[in-house]
């Protein structure tokens, strides 16, 4: 069927004049023609969209109505215009369906042929027809757009929407207080091994050993924390992420990073890299430097500590309960290799034996209903490797720089467990007896064998305040003093120095010690304070033996790091902003065993994540 649109004198010529003097294309009024044509159905709703024009122009299913509307909002036509296009359009629609219904339907395929010069034959489009034209129209558009990058679809490159950046910073002002009644002349046995050693005859050291401060407070310490990560998707079953971290230090536990010093700039240390793999969406293996990936509080591990290794996790919810998930990790975790070819200075080379941790967790989590949930879980952490010996016969007096178990003295030590001298030092026959100096090393007393249970509940009081329970239990399956008392070498506790001799030595019945820990936390509040508003206030209660932990993993902050100590800490949380929040802490603390050790903190930071 053909629809002629004519152009008489009475009818569009007026609004062609318009066209003609606002620059309007031919091609948008013949489009707009044929959309009109085919909307020949519609001769009701275009009077109505006409009347409706005239007074708040309200959007149409007309698209040629709503087209004229929107140019007359533009100021390309004038609103008598439009009401002129508009009547004209309905007038010639109506003559199209009469001349189609006196034809007949396998008849003629004009209607009013044109008979005068400029009159214009529109062929009718089904709506159909429009619609395969329209999508077609929009893929080579689109196909356009990408290969020339000037619409969104490819104006980022590819590999770009795969990588992911994330990060962190925290500004911190902190004050440490010491109890005028504490001990004095602690021994930092950290500092002893990193520097080598320390001679402990009095006969021919007349020095102390590096001490650490337990009587001087200490204010105004800024800080900042500085985090940033990029995780990128390789495929779908495989992610790479790295992530560089300030620090004072290449020490395990901490990232923050002291202001001052002249305003020297501050180090940046390789904190994260990891390649994670995905064959499953219950189950992951990562390999490389990453965030622990154990159900676990601080009481054992640091919040700022990355594992090194590799570790398989699953997650599952149980076939007959949905409400119900499983979940388990297994890894293993160099710590801390021997040095290749020690001692550099012998013919007869030291085992290389490697310190380990395996760990294993098995735990659920039960969402009981909309307001309660719990979470729990069993671990077992088996640190390897870690005791330290007595070398053999060592003469330093010949001239030898190291003994065969030095590198049995931990890499990272913080304060608290037991420890016992490495060095079996020989006596300088050429000397009188007791005039050989003995420079000292010290290691581990015990190995660590760890069970941990550890328990979550979150909960909504008065239907309106979001609670957290949490606790969690710790002992060590290692700890027997019998065994460390066993050993050639006398143990040394957290509180006796570095000074102590044979003939001085700690006895068993002075021995003090312990491998038990937990804790306890309550929070009120979001336990996440990410979006603006949202706060919370917790309460926390700690006790850790000596030797119920490494004393290198644990929180660096609480006693001001270490085991030995028991104690609270409150904290209070407001996020002035989404992702921006505010908080405070005040962590008291003071020995288990020993002579007293009391310990305060009060840290006051601002957060910012992105």
């Amino acid at each position: 069927m053909i629809v002629k649109m004519t152009s008489r004198g009475d009818g569009l010529q007026p609004a062609r004049g318009v066209l003609k003097r606002t620059r309007v294309s031919l091609a948008v009024l013949s489009l707009g023609m044929v959309c009109a044509a085919g909307a020949h159905a519609q001769s009701l709703e275009t009077q109505a969209a006409m009347r409706s024009s005239e007074a708040q122009a309200a959007p149409s299913e007309n698209t040629v109505i709503n087209l004229i509307n929107l140019l007359v909002k533009r100021g390309v036509l004038t609103k008598q215009n439009a009401q002129d296009l508009i009547a004209e359009a309905q007038s010639e629609a109506a003559q199209a369906r009469a001349a189609a219904a006196a034809a007949p339907r396998a008849g003629a395929a004009v209607v009013n042929a044109p008979t005068q010069a400029g009159d214009v034959a529109v062929p009718y489009v089904p709506q159909i027809v429009r619609e395969q034209i329209t999508d077609q129209v929009r893929k080579e558009v689109m196909a356009q757009a990408k290969s020339e990058n000037w619409a969104q679809p490819n104006a980022i490159p590819d590999w770009t929407q795969r990588i992911k950046i994330n990060g962190d910073l925290r500004v911190r002002d902190e004050f440490h207080f010491f109890s005028p009644g504490n001990v004095t002349g602690l021994t930092n046995f950290a500092a002893v091994n990193s520097g080598g050693g320390y001679d402990i005859n009095p006969y021919t050291n007349g020095t102390l050993p590096p001490t650490l401060n337990t009587t001087h407070d200490r204010a105004n310490l800024a800080s900042v924390r500085a985090r940033l990560g990029v995780e990128a998707t390789i495929s779908s079953q495989f992610m790479a992420g790295l992530q560089l971290a300030s620090g004072n230090d290449d020490g395990p536990v901490s990232t923050t990073g002291a202001l001052g010093g002249g305003f020297a700039k501050k180090d940046v240390w390789l904190n994260a890299a990891y390649i994670k793999y995905t064959p499953t969406a219950w189950a992951n293996i990562v390999a490389g430097r990453f965030q622990n990936p154990f159900f676990s509080s601080d009481l054992l591990y640091s919040n700022d500590l990355q594992f090194d290794g590799i570790a398989a996790t699953f997650r599952h919810a149980l076939p007959a309960r949905p409400d119900i998930n499983v979940f388990g990790t297994l890894g293993a975790f160099p710590i801390q290799y021997s040095a290749d070819g020690f001692p550099s200075d012998s013919v007869s080379k030291a085992s290389t034996d490697t310190k380990w941790m395996f760990g294993a967790q098995i735990g659920a989590d039960w969402r009981i209903n909309t307001q309660n949930k719990v979470k729990g879980a069993l671990a077992y952490y088996d640190f390897m490797n870690m005791r330290g010996n007595l070398s053999s016969p060592c003469s330093l007096y010949l001239g030898q720089t190291s003994c065969s178990t030095d590198n049995e003295a931990p890499s990272f030590m913080q304060k608290g467990n037991t420890l016992i001298a490495l060095r079996n030092i020989v006596q300088n026959p050429n000397l009188a007896p007791g005039l050989t100096a003995e420079p000292q090393l010290f290691g581990l007393a015990y190995n660590y064998r760890l069970f941990d249970t550890k328990l979550q509940w979150d909960t909504v009081i008065a239907d309106r305040f979001k609670l957290r329970l949490d606790g969690e239990y710790v002992r060590n399956l290692a700890y027997n003093s019998n065994n460390a008392f066993a050993a050639a070498s006398t143990p040394v506790n957290n509180f006796n120095n570095a000074t102590t001799s044979s003939s001085t030595a700690v006895t068993q019945a002075d021995y003090k010690s312990g491998g038990t820990g937990y804790m306890f936390k309550v929070t009120l509040g979001d336990p996440e304070t990410l979006e603006r508003g949202q706060w919370n206030f917790s309460v926390t209660y700690k006790y850790l033996e000596p030797d119920a932990m490494l004393d290198a993993f644990t929180d660096p902050d609480f006693n001001l790091g270490g085991t030995n100590a028991k104690g609270y800490i409150i904290g209070a949380q407001y996020a002035v902003a989404k992702d921006a929040w505010v908080q405070a802490r005040y962590l008291s603390a003071h020995e288990v065993f020993g002579p007293p050790l009391s310990i305060d903190v009060l840290q006051l930071e601002l957060n910012a994540r992105f």
